[in-house]
């Protein structure tokens, strides 16, 4: 078979959607499959996953791409949500199910790191206040919730460590997506600061053997082989987290002008490529920093926890709420803060909380679900505003990224043209142009030009009457959301203390 017949099977174990897809060498998709994930529960804080369910999920849509395609797959590329636990025993079997990034026990425990000062302590190291999805965190809630279960923990994954794992059998990861929670972006170094500030008597210590994207790899091993139909020893490369993988997707340091993107999945996550480390604004407290994994600088990211499921937890609130809506300009306005845990950037508190204002007895549904996503337009802007990076194109990713009149209220926002990625399968597109490089050993040039693809679509600015209202709603958005924040610490106290006395 010749070598042009050959192709790169990509993975993304992600809180939604489980997906896969099959990529020639000329990074068209051949094969794609993806299923629910099943995976995944809901108990008030608690947001958990079966560590078991989630291997058979990401074997499964990987062995309906390879039975898809007769070519040679060359190399299979590994990503899935971020953050999270992912425990092993000795025996590196799964200790429990997984505490996932959206797991909200640690909140309270935060509140109180926070009185005293630990969380700065690590913010000096790390860069990044930690927040309810971080590891370090929910190791110290399991030390003092679940005693016996934390002395079974002997490795401390991600879901793609979990997953790679599963496919190789070795313990390795990137260190992307460690360095947020463990260590610094500056040095590139872990740290023992974060686990000795905590009184974790065990860190990293639990953690996989790092080593860069380029030589994070092992061969897949015969018993995953067997289960996927696929060679023995073909080459499993960990790519950086599913957040990282989608914005390469998006072209994001890659394309020509492209220095901004968005995502509107289940989480929303707004970025700019900085090559400047000295230039990158430290503010808000729950900023990310990456290494760009494709060439020079950083992803500066604004990780919000509260993404598109903004609408789904809508719908469960409001009757007749709408799941697809044309602009419906009103005066509602909503604040989107309805995970559990909080929220992460740019707003940086475990204490956040959702609202709808400016309701009365003619409001719509569709108003509601129109005013929920104005609101998420209102925090991309907030984050770029407070990442202090320069004007341009935002390409746009992620499930809304489909929907037309979104992208137009958001280049309104903007003021800014929005470049619409919504075919391709951003994140498994950004796996591939990691594989391209990698494991195929194309030049950049050619991964920025064939595997990277343009915009699908073009949105830019509305007329001034549009314009004129996002100006003014933006403005009383931003004043809303400070006063109502002064009172979000008083009402989970509230909330907290009916729950205590349930638990009684």
């Amino acid at each position: 078979m010749s070598a042009r017949r050959s192709a790169l099977l990509c993975l993304d174990s992600g809180t939604t959607v489980v997906k896969a897809a099959v990529f020639d060498r000329e990074g068209r998709v051949i094969a794609s499959a993806q299923r629910e994930n099943r995976a995944l529960r809901r108990d008030g804080d608690r947001v958990e996953q079966d560590m078991g369910l989630s291997r058979d999920d990401a074997f499964e849509v990987l062995r309906i791409c390879a039975s898809q395609t007769s070519v040679r797959i060359d190399g299979i590329l590994v990503t899935g949500q971020g953050d999270g636990l992912w425990s092993l025993d000795a025996d590196l079997q799964p200790v429990g199910p997984a505490m996932t990034w959206l797991d909200g026990r640690t909140r309270q425990l935060i509140a109180s790191l926070g009185l005293s000062g630990h969380l700065s302590r690590i913010r000096e190291v790390t860069w990044s206040r930690p927040t309810s999805a971080t590891q370090s965190l929910q190791l110290l809630w399991l030390k003092q919730n679940s005693p016996d279960r934390i002395q079974r923990i002997a490795h401390a994954l991600r879901l793609k460590e979990w997953l790679f794992y599963s496919l190789t059998g070795e313990l390795l990861a990137e260190p992307s997506a460690i360095l947020p929670t463990w260590g610094s972006w500056r040095t590139g170094a872990v740290s023992r600061t974060v686990q000795d500030v905590l009184g974790l008597s065990r860190g990293l210590e639990l953690l996989p053997t790092l080593s860069p994207v380029s030589a994070c790899r092992a061969g897949l091993s015969a018993t995953a082989a067997k289960t996927l139909g696929l060679l023995e020893g073909t080459p499993v490369l960990q790519g950086p987290g599913d957040v990282q993988s989608t914005l390469i997707g998006l072209g994001l340091g890659l394309r020509p002008g492209v220095s901004r993107a968005s995502i509107f999945g289940t989480s929303a996550i707004h970025a700019a490529h900085v090559t400047d480390a000295d230039a990158i604004n430290p503010s808000p407290e729950g900023a990310i920093v990456l290494k760009f994994v494709l060439g020079d600088g950083y992803f500066h990211l604004h990780p919000c926890f509260n993404g598109a499921t903004v609408l789904q937890h809508l719908r469960g609130l409001v009757t007749a709420l709408p799941e697809r809506v044309e602009p419906a300009y009103s005066s509602v306005i909503v604040q989107p803060f309805f995970e559990p845990a909080g929220e992460r950037a740019p707003y940086t508190t475990p204490d956040a909380l959702g609202s709808v204002l400016g309701i009365n007895a003619e409001t719509s549904p569709a108003q509601i679900a129109w005013a929920a996503r104005e609101a998420l337009a209102f925090i991309g802007r907030k984050s770029y505003q407070a990442m202090q990076v320069g004007l341009g194109p935002i390409a746009l990713g992620g499930g809304l990224a489909n929907d037309r009149h979104f992208a137009s209220f958001f280049a309104t926002v903007m003021n800014a043209t929005i470049e619409r990625v919504f075919s391709g399968h951003a994140s498994l597109r950004g796996l591939a142009a990691i594989g391209a490089k990698f494991i195929l050993g194309e030049p950049d040039g050619a991964v920025s030009g064939v595997w990277c693809g343009g915009a699908d679509d073009r949105a830019s600015p509305q007329g001034a009457m549009i314009r004129q209202y996002a100006e003014r709603k933006f403005a009383v958005f931003e004043r809303l959301a400070e006063c109502v924040a002064a009172e979000w610490p008083c009402l989970r106290t509230l909330q907290n203390s009916l729950v205590d006395e349930r638990a009684r």
